[in-house]
């Protein structure tokens, strides 16, 4: 708190007045926001007046929008979001004359104010209510360590107890979240619902302020599989990811991210799935932007692509590709991802993309003009996905 109340006077002697200091809900705080920004409620209740330039779905794009204002200006006064109460649902914030300040204060003044509560945090001391807890927060910190510097020794040091509980196939999943900070996601609100889903205590192991490694038992996700084979295991593990990523987005706003992997001993490989996982997430993020879920199995080819040299794509693309600026055509990327995701299938393509056959055809006749592949024949299909994904990890798409 020490730094609040520093900074609060560091403030005051750069715009040479006094702040003052006001505690609203954070419901008052969104209202003033919508009023202010030009966002508007229907009668449902739900967000949504502006169109998204990233065709975000309305009501997702506004309510991240409005979590995340830093700073409100009524023309007569600017307030500054400070601090969030969570046990009251409160924030703390403070206000001054708009015009005793001019637009470059006001952007420094909020850079100060989150740094400050950054540092606030960090230096807060964590309580936790029992020793297993401690234990899974203390192995989260070792699993970070151990996959930002990787050693020949993965296997979970023998000091902690619930190595013993480590002995057995579970099946490990990657949480990482983008919640705006007045939905925060809690662990032990995480792990409640966690444990609704799984319908056991669930292993919940933080490897970050957002991100969360939790285990579950094999027999639970994929036990129920018709066929003893790993295909069918896989494709049972991908419908449990997808209803657990339903779950958890309907309970708190913003962005989340979901990886698993196929079953491991987790007393010695727990690290490097832990790795695999992470990099899986980002390989998805780069790669499939409009997907949530990321599944090692399915990233192989990213994988790979990701580990050529810039030097190497931009040269690939520039030999091979005639004009990527196609790829720049969201009609044309969401029919090229559909048509690679569904194995090359017209007919299939056209009916998941709601589109007649003879559309679709038309679609690629005008890819092979435009880029000189035609994407129906195997070696040119091969080369435009090769070309698509390189452009994406180059261009940033």
């Amino acid at each position: 708190m020490k730094l609040i109340l520093g900074l609060k006077q560091q403030i005051e002697s750069i715009i040479g007045t006094a702040l003052d200091e006001y505690e609203i809900t954070v419901h008052e705080w969104n209202q003033s926001a919508m009023q202010l920004t030009g966002w508007e409620q229907d009668q449902s209740g739900l967000l949504g007046v502006k169109a998204p330039e990233d065709g975000k779905p309305n009501q997702e794009f506004a309510s991240d929008a409005i979590a995340n204002v830093k700073s409100l200006n009524t023309e007569e006064r600017i307030y500054f979001k400070v601090k969030f109460n969570e046990n009251k649902g409160t924030l703390v914030c403070w206000g001054c004359s708009a015009g005793s300040i001019t637009m470059e204060t006001r952007r420094l003044i909020e850079l100060l104010i989150t740094n400050s509560a950054d540092r606030l945090t960090e230096e807060l001391p964590v309580i936790y209510e029992n020793n297993r807890e401690q234990e899974l927060a203390e192995l989260g910190k070792w699993l970070r360590q151990k996959t930002e510097h990787p050693t020949e020794q993965n296997s979970i040091p023998e000091q902690f107890s619930i190595r013993d509980e480590m002995q057995s196939q579970k099946i490990p999943f990657l949480l990482q979240c983008e919640t705006p900070d007045a939905h925060r996601i809690r662990s032990k609100e995480l792990n409640k619902l966690l444990g609704s889903y799984f319908g056991e205590e669930i292993m919940l192991i933080p490897l970050g302020e957002q991100d969360w490694l939790f285990l579950s038992d094999e027999q639970i996700v994929t036990g129920e599989a018709e066929e003893d084979t790993l295909e069918a295991r896989k494709d049972l593990l991908n419908a449990f990811c997808l209803g657990l990523y339903e779950l958890v987005a309907s309970e708190w706003a913003g962005v989340f991210h979901l990886s698993a992997s196929m079953p491991c001993i987790p007393v010695h490989q727990l690290s490097t799935v832990t790795g695999l996982l992470q990099e899986s997430i980002h390989l998805g993020r780069a790669f499939h932007v409009a997907q949530h879920i990321h599944l090692p199995w399915e990233l192989h080819l990213e994988r790979l692509v990701a580990s050529i040299p810039e030097q190497q794509r931009l040269r690939f693309i520039k030999e091979t590709g005639k004009d990527t600026a196609i790829f720049e055509d969201s009609e044309t990327l969401a029919t090229l991802e559909t048509y690679f995701s569904l194995d090359c299938n017209v007919s299939e393509t056209a009916k998941r993309l709601f589109i007649h056959r003879n559309t679709l055809v038309y679609r690629l006749d005008k890819i092979k003009q435009e880029i000189g592949y035609d994407v129906r024949s195997f070696e040119s299909a091969v080369l435009v996905r090769l070309l698509l994904l390189m452009y994406k990890v180059t261009k940033k798409l």
